[in-house]
């Protein structure tokens, strides 16, 4: 288990190695901006790279959960969070742990919903 999450999130912040959680609350934080108030500024490209990691962090998380003898990474609620409120997560657990600004987006995402969304054991 611990081997494939890595390999995923190695994977997953491959593409990200000029970012870091710095990068990462920016970006998210556009979206929450966005969400309140309906505007983005139209020369951010970082709304759409977080939202695609929100999504992607989603969607690793379903697949793994489908492999035979794997739990989930993390457990969302039933109903799909929004794009919106994945921003939050990640913008909450990164404003709560400034220290950490200095690692990858991929995860700190990760970490962010694992601990927003802890799995029943």
């Amino acid at each position: 288990m611990k081997k494939l999450v890595a390999v995923a999130l190695a994977a997953l912040s491959s593409s990200l190695a000029f970012s870091d959680g710095k990068t990462l609350l920016q970006e998210c934080s556009e979206i929450i901006q966005f969400a309140q108030t309906g505007f983005l500024d139209e020369s951010s490209t970082g709304a759409s790279f977080c939202m695609g990691m929100v999504n992607g962090m989603m969607a690793m998380n379903t697949i793994y959960r489908a492999q035979p003898g794997n739990s989930a990474l993390f457990c969302p609620p039933l109903t799909p969070i929004t794009n919106a409120e994945g921003a939050r997560v990640v913008v909450n657990y990164l404003e709560a742990n400034p220290q950490l600004l200095d690692k990858d987006p991929g995860s700190l995402m990760y970490f962010a919903f694992r601990e927003a969304y802890p799995c029943e054991q």
